[in-house]
């Protein structure tokens, strides 16, 4: 069955007038790769790159999944994943992890799109997208008319990465209005709960900080946390004089995961590693994972702080320049 679909499938590409090769199950050589792949269907196009289609019909494990989406992105060879069958009620794992990588597009062939295909002579699908809550559709789609980002894996709408980075944009909002209306006097962050915070000033300077690493990781410069020319300055003094010092570990984690990660093999690092080890202003307790602020950063900046959200998003090609 699952051959005579990918026959099918190569039959309907095939259609088209650019088609000038189709291949079924047939080895592609790499030429990024230490290793080729046998797609299940390569549709070449004429004034169109050439295109994979692996079909899916049994409960492919995500690893193999992920595999096979970094291979065909390193050959810069978009991937379609075409699913035999697809109920918005009952979704297991294996089709998620699929629908997740086109950014909560589930794409079908069912017998209206093999319909809908010959008749427009051309590869169309049945598309079902995600509304966060459900899923709508199916709406027919040709292929050509999917959007293609870098990460190679085409959708007809976003409904993952983009409302995902939204709703993160909105909640760190206020905290920005904040900043840059009161600078480094910080005297009222927009944290709703200060139970947690018994040292409200001191959090208040952390998240500052963070949000000034975050600016000079995206490439937007803006000391939010004191009068210092940069963040290096910054971070240096908060250290030495302790201020932030229960957060080395936390800042730690925030600068690995941005742009700015080369400070830590510097003075900044240094310094951090101090703080950690104690080595310069006597053993400081270090907040943990668990702590209310490091799950306030972890909140405001899950690009770089939440493995779940960061893993999301770097599946889709979606993580933020700032958080690479």
């Amino acid at each position: 069955m699952h051959r005579r679909m990918c026959d099918l499938i190569a039959e309907l590409a095939a259609l088209d007038d650019r088609c000038v090769g189709v291949k079924v199950d047939e080895y592609l050589p790499p030429t990024q790769n230490a290793h080729g792949r046998y797609p299940d269907v390569l549709v070449e196009w004429r004034d169109f790159a050439s295109f994979a289609v692996e079909y899916q019909m049994s409960h492919t494990f995500q690893t193999e999944v992920s595999q096979r989406c970094i291979h065909y992105d390193r050959e810069g060879i978009p991937l379609l994943w075409v699913l035999s069958s697809f109920d918005p009620d009952r979704i297991p794992q294996a089709v998620s992890d699929v629908v997740h990588r086109h950014r909560g597009n589930a794409f079908v062939l069912d017998q209206a799109a093999v319909t809908a295909s010959r008749e427009q002579r051309t590869l169309v699908v049945s598309c079902f997208m995600w509304n966060g809550q459900t899923y709508e559709g199916p709406v027919l789609v040709r292929f050509d008319a999917l959007s293609f980002p870098e990460s190679k894996r085409p959708f007809l709408e976003d409904r993952l990465a983009k409302p995902l980075l939204e709703q993160i944009a909105a909640r760190r909002l206020p905290y920005f209005y904040a900043l840059r209306a009161w600078g480094h006097r910080l005297t009222d962050l927009p944290i709703v709960d200060l139970a947690p915070f018994p040292e409200r000033h001191r959090v208040d300077r952390l998240v500052a900080a963070a949000f000034s690493i975050v600016a000079e990781a995206a490439g937007r410069p803006e000391n939010f946390a004191s009068d210092h020319d940069n963040i290096k300055g910054m971070m240096n003094t908060y250290q030495n004089s302790g201020s932030l010092a229960p957060y080395a570990r936390l800042l730690t984690a925030l600068i690995e995961n941005t742009s700015q990660r080369a400070l830590l093999a510097g003075t900044v690092g240094r310094h951090l590693r101090q703080s950690i080890s104690g080595h310069r202003l006597g053993r400081v307790e270090q907040v943990r994972e668990d702590s209310p602020e490091w799950r306030l950063l972890r909140e405001l900046l899950p690009e770089a702080l939440d493995p779940f959200v960061r893993q999301r998003l770097k599946d889709v090609g979606a993580l933020p320049i700032w958080a690479t």
